[in-house]
């Protein structure tokens, strides 16, 4: 099996999945947890280094609820406190959709609970 290259992973403003380094959108819950949001807002293709690149993101994801910060904000999250959150282009490859499909359990595994939505962030308020 081939090594995955670095330029694949690496920041890209025309991508989908621009940068792979920050978290799109945080909230943290009043009574622990919180929710993670990845905005994919142009479509997503069934390319590898499209794929590769949501996965990254959710590795980072997963780090990120495992780190001293975000468990001193949220507490220790569970697949019943946290959510992360993809709202994904509809008009994306349905590759990108089984991909995301798959991941669920690999998600729920690492203490969250993926949710995927196709008609923009819901329940989350621009800052005025």
């Amino acid at each position: 099996m081939s090594a995955i290259p670095q330029e694949y992973f690496e920041l890209d403003e025309e991508h989908p999945i621009p940068n792979l380094d920050v978290v799109d959108v945080w909230s943290v819950k009043k009574g622990g947890g919180s929710r993670m949001f990845i905005i994919i807002a142009s479509p997503l293709r069934d390319d590898t280094r499209s794929l590769e690149r949501l996965m990254r993101k959710f590795d980072q994801y997963l780090a990120w609820l495992k780190a001293d910060e975000c468990v001193a904000k949220c507490g220790q999250a569970t697949s019943e406190n946290t959510q992360i959150i993809v709202v994904i282009h509809p008009d994306s490859s349905p590759v990108a959709f089984e991909l995301l499909d798959r991941s669920r359990r690999w998600i729920q595994h690492n203490n969250a609970t993926l949710v995927i939505q196709t008609h923009g962030i819901v329940g989350v308020e621009p800052e005025h």
